[in-house]
């Protein structure tokens, strides 16, 4: 059983407060009621934390402006009805103003138990509305706190990350160094035998030098550090360069290498090492996981809102639903098939996002199992330079730039 409710009433009239209690108890409120005249003992018994004020407009000690004052000031969601026995506009819009739930006329004490069941519920949806307000206040600041120790640590990481990758570097640079001297017979001439073992070390070693720059440059994206310059530079030139450079992996490996680049020779600003190590991680993932006689595609098309994409497409054994969503993460493998058979660390896909999300772009894939995959990368471009390139003056000699809307094969055999 519920205990009685805690009733409070500003009356300095005890036959008007005889008459409020009747009136309460004849409409089934269960209360015990404390009549309350002065304001000494008003703010002694809110520290009761009552659940009802009714309050006589103005008594001889103080008025309910200022009770409503003091309420106010103790911080109580406490319903709060102001009785009297006349009733100004004025004085009825400040009560209001102050906090007060209601306003009655004493004549027309009727009204008053469905005004205090109503003033009742009202309080209780505030408060659960408060209590809701300071839990998802508090869970924000509990998640933020979480989230700077999560980016504390990220960073740490990232730090520790670049300087490991750094300190293995330079003696991992210097082994090459001295591996390629003995490769080339400039120490010394060597036997076969002695000659295979130093290109396998040679082979190793910058295969183990081309994952520590991967965990060096993602740390760097991680960490804000990486640096970006762009600058001009000749998009489906770059491209086809960049391809160009893999060809020879596609033909020992009986892979048919074509680009589809669908875009004029104009000159746009954008940082071409960071464009290159994008589209040569995504051509060698795709060359990776493409078996002999396969063929993959890079595409390459402007789009609206000054954005390019690049996009490589394969016909590879392709990727499940369910692994598309796990393609971009750090140091992940997808299990199965050729992938089982592939040495790898799994930054690729991560440092592409990461370079890509960082001057402002997004990436993604596409798949159909036993069929192929294409992944893409949106990059924004500056738009200003190349409206600036229009609109310069041309040199009387210049001849107007070649447009390419092709498809270039190169069907290549083991």
């Amino acid at each position: 059983m519920s205990s009685p409710l805690l009733v409070l009433i500003l009356e300095d009239n005890l036959a008007d407060f005889d008459l409020i209690v009747r009136e309460l108890g004849r409409f089934g409120l269960v209360a015990r009621f404390e009549r309350v005249g002065t304001e000494a003992d008003f703010a002694l018994r809110l520290l009761e934390r009552p659940d009802l004020i009714l309050a006589e407009h103005s008594l001889e000690a103080f008025g309910n402006l200022r009770a409503l004052e003091i309420l106010h000031e103790s911080g109580l969601i406490i319903p709060f009805i102001v009785l009297t026995g006349a009733a100004s506009e004025d004085a009825v819009v400040e009560c209001m103003k102050k906090g007060a739930a209601d306003y009655l006329l004493k004549n027309r004490i009727l009204k008053l138990g469905p005004a205090v069941q109503s003033a009742l519920e009202e309080a209780e949806l505030r408060r659960q509305k408060v209590a809701a307000e300071e839990a998802l206040r508090r869970k924000n600041r509990e998640l933020e706190e979480q989230y700077r120790r999560a980016q504390a640590a990220s960073r740490m990481k990232s730090i520790f990350l670049a300087n490991m990758s750094h300190e293995l570097r330079t003696p991992l640079t210097a082994v090459i160094g001295f591996a390629e001297l003995l490769v080339d017979g400039k120490v010394g001439t060597l036997t076969p035998e002695q000659q295979d073992f130093t290109q396998d070390i040679l082979a190793n070693g910058k295969h183990l030098l081309s994952l520590i720059n991967d965990v060096l440059d993602l740390a760097r994206v991680e960490s804000g550090t990486m640096q970006f310059h762009p600058e001009r530079i000749c998009l489906p030139d770059v491209i086809r360069e960049t391809i160009a450079g893999v060809r020879l992996l596609a033909q020992e490996r009986n892979i048919t290498l074509t680009t589809d680049v669908q875009m004029s020779a104009i000159e746009i600003y954008l940082d071409p090492r960071k464009l290159r190590q994008i589209l040569l991680n995504y051509v060698s993932n795709a060359l990776k996981f493409t078996p002999p006689g396969g063929r993959v595609t890079v595409h390459a098309r402007f789009e609206e809102g000054s954005t390019f994409r690049v996009e490589v497409e394969d016909t590879g054994m392709g990727i499940s639903p369910q692994d598309i969503g796990r393609l971009f993460q750090d140091f992940h493998q997808l299990d199965g098939g050729l992938s089982n058979q592939i040495q790898g660390t799994g930054l690729g896909l991560a440092l592409t996002k990461r370079l890509v999300e960082a001057q402002g772009g997004k990436v993604g894939a596409f798949s159909h199992p036993g069929k192929g995959s294409r992944f893409f990368a949106d990059l924004p471009y500056s738009a200003d330079w190349t409206q600036e390139d229009f609109a310069a003056p041309q040199a009387p000699a210049a001849q107007p730039a070649p447009a390419y809307s092709e498809v270039q094969s190169q069907i290549v055999r083991a």
